[in-house]
């Protein structure tokens, strides 16, 4: 009779079982770290470490410690460390290769910490990074506070009155010559002088027959003197259209040194609406560097909100399905992506202290899922800190439209020795206050639209002395030292790529009022020795083109005599 079980067959099963589970209890812990590290430092394109992970089998579930992904951008850094994770797995989805975590725990979140050892990895130095922001000490500038000096302003502008005055002299004269030589041609003084003789010669003649033949000539004299007198009245009539050409070109000349100074004065003196952009000045280049930030953490989580395809010279590949076999996703009845992690819990560190969130439906295949990720956190009684709050919504449900919305409201946070400008003609620091903060941002596919409020109360601002110790400068330092409470707005649109931001702030009016009488002050003085400086270089060719005219103007003199002599003679 035959044994139903084969002794010799079930102890070498035993054994290999036996060896499978030493295996896994002495090694696949290390196998589970190891894996993580690579997977998570080919994903993020830096060093990712852990200090231990603990797999088990009942219930399925692994604990990982210390957690550290590095700063692609800044090796010395962590994006985050992380001193325990734990999670449930669901086990039977795992026979389906599917890794469904049903519940996380995070604790002890640190964002940005310090790294003791660079974490860059040379294999994925040549990975094309996301812009990061900088850090620059340019973007405060303020307005040319300093009014320059006079006899520099006047040494490097061309003024127009010099230059209409040079033409005009040179216009002048040339019509001058011209109008000599045709005075040449007409009839002058010796000319009329023979007409008078003529009739003399008329008036002793006598006897009947000289009363004929004098009354024949006195109409060719006649004739002849109108004749004369029509060429006089016709060049008396086009030298005075001339003339008034000149005299109203003279008016202008005379004009033109005003207008040289009001046109100098606009540009070299300081106006109100000089200060109108100084929200900008201060706050712009900070804000600019926030969203740069916040656009570089959103691309470095898009690997956990869309699954990545491989692409070659920019399109994408796409893998026979003969020669290796395909996963193929049949239609389930509850679909599940490969990958989900349903909920989070975790507690975020910082230096003010520590906030609680959620997190919920994390997975590279929300269009599988049919749900997109949300996450909410909150935390109040800190130090520094009174309330924060932080939700969103990152929906790639629909891949082709993605929305991601955000929320962030900061309360009563305490600000200390904050820089607004370390430009050397006005530094400002903000040596203590409180901030109220509100963030709305969405960005559909990669339009931006985001509005910030802050608002500043109880604020101490410290300013050195500017280094350009003019009067405006001064009264800028001094109206900043003495305001406590400021409102400032920004409006954020256009693309991640090409996004432009408005700033504005109850500042622009409170410093355009408070330095409104040293800018008028400043103004006058300005424009008084511009206008001094002015006319004494215009004076000259001023008084060079005055001359001209009267000397032009005699030619209409001399016109009149000629025409006055001749009517007499008539």
């Amino acid at each position: 009779m035959k044994a139903i079980i084969r002794w010799q067959g079930l102890g070498v099963f035993g054994f290999v079982a036996a060896l499978i589970c030493l295996f896994a209890l002495f090694f696949i812990d290390t196998i589970i770290k190891g894996i993580i590290e690579k997977q998570g430092s080919a994903l993020v394109g830096a060093r990712v470490e852990l200090a231990e992970a603990d797999l088990t089998f009942f219930p399925a579930g692994l604990q990982v410690s210390r957690l550290q992904i590095t700063n692609p951008d800044k090796p010395f850094r962590n994006i985050v460390e992380i001193d325990r994770l734990a999670m449930s797995l669901d086990a039977m989805r795992l026979l389906q290769r599917k890794i469904i975590i049903e519940q996380m725990a995070m604790e002890g979140i640190r964002p940005d910490t310090t790294r003791r050892k660079s974490g860059a990895l040379p294999k994925y130095s040549a990975r094309k990074k996301a812009a990061a922001p900088v850090d620059s000490k340019d973007g405060f500038k303020i307005p040319s506070l300093q009014i320059p000096d006079v006899k520099e302003v006047l040494g490097k502008e061309k003024l127009a009155s010099l230059e209409l005055a040079k033409n005009y002299q040179e216009q002048i004269k040339a019509d001058m010559l011209k109008w000599q030589q045709q005075l040449a041609e007409l009839p002058d003084e010796s000319k009329l002088a023979q007409y008078k003789e003529r009739l003399n010669k008329l008036k002793s003649s006598s006897g009947l027959a000289g009363l004929l033949g004098g009354a024949t000539e006195l109409v060719a004299i006649r004739q002849e003197i109108q004749t004369d007198l029509d060429r006089l009245q016709t060049a008396q009539r086009d030298f005075t259209e001339v003339s008034a050409s000149y005299k109203k070109r003279l008016a202008e000349l005379q004009n033109a040194p005003r207008q040289d100074i009001k046109r100098l004065v606009a540009k070299y003196s300081l106006s109100g609406r000089g200060l109108a952009n100084l929200s900008s000045l201060l706050f712009g280049s900070k804000t600019g560097n926030i969203v740069e930030q916040a656009l570089s953490w959103h691309a470095k989580a898009q690997p956990l909100l869309e699954r990545r395809k491989e692409k070659k010279d920019g399109s994408e590949i796409v893998k026979p399905a003969r020669g290796k076999g395909v996963w193929v996703r049949f239609e389930e009845r509850e679909p599940l992506p490969d990958f989900l992690v349903r909920n989070i819990t975790a507690s975020v560190q910082i230096a003010a202290g520590s906030f609680d969130g959620t997190i919920k439906n994390v997975t590279p295949d929300q269009d599988v899922l049919g749900a997109p990720l949300s996450f909410t956190f909150a935390g109040d009684s800190m130090q520094g800190l009174q309330a924060i709050s932080f939700d969103g919504v990152l929906d790639h449900v629909n891949p082709t439209l993605p929305r991601d919305t955000v929320n962030l409201e900061i309360i009563g946070f305490a600000l200390e020795k904050a820089v607004l400008s370390d430009d050397e003609n006005l530094p400002v620091t903000i040596n203590s206050g409180l901030v109220d903060l509100a963030v709305q941002a969405v960005l559909q596919q990669r339009d931006v639209n985001a509005d910030v409020d802050a608002k500043l109360k109880s604020a101490d601002f410290t300013t050195a002395s500017p280094q350009q110790s003019d009067a405006i400068s001064q009264a800028i330092a001094k109206t900043l030292s003495d305001i406590t409470n400021l409102t400032a707005k920004a409006k954020i649109t256009g693309t991640a790529d090409n996004y432009d931001i408005q700033l504005s702030s109850d500042l622009d009016n409170i410093l355009k009022q408070a330095v409104a009488n040293t800018i008028k002050d400043q103004t006058a003085r300005f424009e008084q020795d511009l206008k001094d400086g002015v006319m004494a270089k215009t004076k000259g060719p001023l008084a060079a083109a005055t001359t001209s005219f009267s000397d032009f103007d005699g030619i209409a003199k001399e016109l009149t005599a000629r025409l006055q002599a001749g009517g007499n003679l008539l």
